[in-house]
C-alpha cells in the first residue's frame, strides 16, 4: 500500500485512482488517465453528419434538376411533382436537423 499524491489517502498498489480524492495515479512513471466514455461517441455522431450531408445534397439535387434551374426540359409528370413537394422539404429540413444533431452528439 502506497499513499495518495495529493491528499495522502492510502491506496493499493494496482489502483488506478484514489478512493477518496479520485486523482489519477501513476504507474511506472506513467499518468493512467483512461478515456471519458460517451454514450453516443465520435464514430455514430460523424455517421449522423455524414447522412445528414447525404439527405442535403439529394434535396439540392432535387431543387435543382426538377425544378426547371437549368437548361434541361422541366419534369411534367403530376406524380413526380407531387413527390418533389412534400420529399424536397423533408430532406432538406431533415438533413438540417440531423446535422445539427450530430454535431451536438459528438460531446455525448
Amino acid at each position: 500500500m502506497h499513499r495518495c499524491p495529493r491528499c495522502s489517502f492510502p491506496v493499493y498498489g494496482f489502483a488506478i485512482e484514489c478512493a477518496k480524492c479520485h486523482y489519477p495515479l501513476t504507474r511506472d512513471g506513467t499518468l493512467y488517465a483512461p478515456a471519458r466514455q460517451s454514450l453516443i461517441g465520435a464514430d455514430k455522431a460523424h455517421d449522423i453528419r455524414r447522412k445528414a450531408l447525404a439527405a442535403l445534397a439529394l434535396a439540392l439535387l432535387m431543387k435543382v434538376y426538377w425544378g426547371g434551374h437549368g437548361p434541361w426540359p422541366v419534369v411534367a409528370d403530376p406524380t413526380l411533382q407531387s413527390l418533389l413537394h412534400w420529399l424536397e422539404p423533408l430532406l432538406f429540413n431533415g438533413g438540417l436537423v440531423a446535422y445539427a444533431v450530430g454535431w451536438i452528439l459528438r460531446w455525448f
